[in-house]
């Protein structure tokens, strides 16, 4: 049947007008012969280029929702006598519809999608280039234009997610075996290599493994910075690429301390080094930042940026500088990420951050790390080692992640609560819960471990000098010169 309407899909490559039309006839006959291909077509009213045909899916969807048949008879009542533009009525076009889908085959059905779903997004991307065009022609500010930028990412995002094509399914065992072969191979789980024993112990964990999600908790002032810049520097020393998202530290300030840590210069002396460094000293500096110039890392002082634009720089970063091992991601710290909407509770927007950088991780096969800083609550509890509840985002938001450790400095929280005791039962409680010999020591811990013993807790020593974490039984840590 040639039922002429005035078609308006746009022209694609090869496909022209009456193919789109005759795609949305074939598809509409095979769903209304067999109604469970509606769940399965990807389709939505709007990606139909003609009313009607937009009008008759609708009327399918709200069929099936009520758990109804969509067929010509239950569909009529949905439609009018007559259509402007249509030479038969609505209910005969419908009832010839339905007659020839039953010859339909599921090839056909297959090309039809695909026809009818590069119609829609094509017209969908027209609109966004025009508004794009009409944008760039009106006054706006940067910051203006940096939020209807970050507006049109997520909406063309949303549309690469609806119109992909769904990923091949592996079987468990396959999946499985291709981890292990690659492992054998590697001597090892694929991943980056975490240098510092007590962490893999917390965890259980050898290496931060590619498509994983990690977290980092602790409070401001505990070192958690401190502790991102040796597991970045291992990393590098074992050849992976870096990237690290930082709120809060710049590259030169990064550098800074990690040359406090391999060499033991502090920052204080390499803000003086005519006064304060020898010449061994000096020249270690400049080695270090010569060899870290070569390496595959990249530092990005972020401000305002939401999940979407940390997501585009990541992505960037993985094209860039693969060189096959796994790439570290480090974003410090969780809460500081622009929201997309600031009216949400932190749950929700922890929530939306790492569900983005979980399917980045996965879709990439890189390690990320995500540093949240803790709420207050939890530091005023009596015993304020951490737990869940202190997460950005409460105890909800550790669903995304692989695993979460902790990073508790005790003395920090003893020294705040002595400047406050008043009374012999406020120094019994503090000698209860901290005891005394806590100068100095770290404590790392599992706020979530899949594969371990989640009350593993490990100790470390601080050298507030050097900004480092050292072991009480300690290794040589590899040095480059």
């Amino acid at each position: 049947m040639n039922a002429h309407f005035t078609p308006d899909a746009r022209l694609m490559d090869g496909i022209t007008e009456d193919d789109i039309f005759a795609a949305e006839e074939g598809i509409l006959a095979s769903i209304l012969n067999k109604n469970e291909l509606l769940g399965q077509c990807g389709l939505e009213p709007s990606d139909f280029s003609e009313e009607l045909h937009r009008t008759i899916f609708a009327s399918i969807q709200q069929l099936c929702a009520g758990h109804q048949i969509a067929g010509a008879a239950t569909i009529k009542p949905f439609l009018p006598k007559v259509w402007r533009g249509l030479e038969i009525a609505p209910s005969e076009y419908l009832a010839r519809l339905e007659k020839t889908g039953f010859y339909t085959v599921q090839q056909q059905h297959e090309e039809r999608l695909q026809i009818v779903k590069g119609a829609s997004l094509s017209r969908q991307l027209a609109r966004e280039a025009e508004f794009t065009a009409n944008l760039a022609n009106e006054g706006h500010s940067l910051l203006t234009l940096g939020d209807e930028i970050e507006s049109l990412e997520n909406r063309l995002k949303e549309l690469r997610a609806r119109f992909s094509e769904t990923k091949a399914v592996k079987s468990a065992g396959s999946q499985y075996l291709a981890a292990f072969n690659a492992s054998s191979r590697r001597d090892g789980v694929v991943g980056v290599p975490i240098g510092i024993k007590e962490i893999r112990r917390v965890l259980s964990e050898s290496v931060f493994a590619g498509g994983n999600l990690y977290g980092l908790l602790s409070s401001s002032g505990e070192g958690k910075t401190s502790l991102t810049i040796q597991i970045i520097y291992e990393a590098l020393f074992a050849g992976h690429p870096v990237l690290f998202l930082s709120y809060d530290q710049s590259a030169y300030q990064c550098v800074r301390q990690m040359i406090a840590q391999v060499h033991g210069i502090s920052v204080k002396q390499q803000d003086e080094p005519m006064r304060m460094m020898n010449e061994n000293e000096r020249d270690k500096c400049v080695q270090f930042a010569t060899w870290i110039e070569r390496q595959p890392l990249e530092i990005i002082r972020c401000q305002r940026e939401g999940v979407t634009q940390l997501v585009a720089y990541s992505r960037r970063f993985i094209k860039k500088r693969a060189n096959g091992k796994t790439p570290l991601i480090v974003l410090d710290h969780i809460g500081k990420v622009k929201p997309r909407d600031p009216k949400l509770s932190p749950d929700r927007i922890s929530g939306e951050v790492t569900v983005e950088l979980k399917a980045l991780a996965d879709e990439t096969h890189s390690a990320f790390l995500v540093l949240n800083q803790r709420n207050s609550f939890g530091t005023r509890r009596d015993n304020p080692r951490p737990i869940s509840a202190d997460l950005y985002g409460g105890e909800g938001a550790k669903a995304d992640y692989d695993g979460i450790i902790y990073l508790y400095r005790a003395e920090k929280y003893k020294a705040d609560r002595v400047a406050t005791a008043a009374t012999d039962q406020d120094w019994k409680k503090i000698n209860k819960v901290f005891g005394s010999e806590i100068e100095g020591i770290a404590e790392i811990g599992s706020i979530k471990c899949r594969f371990g013993d989640p009350n593993v807790r490990e100790s470390l020593r601080f050298e507030a000098q050097y900004t480092r974490y050292v072991s009480l039984t300690p290794e040589r840590p590899p040095e480059l010169f």
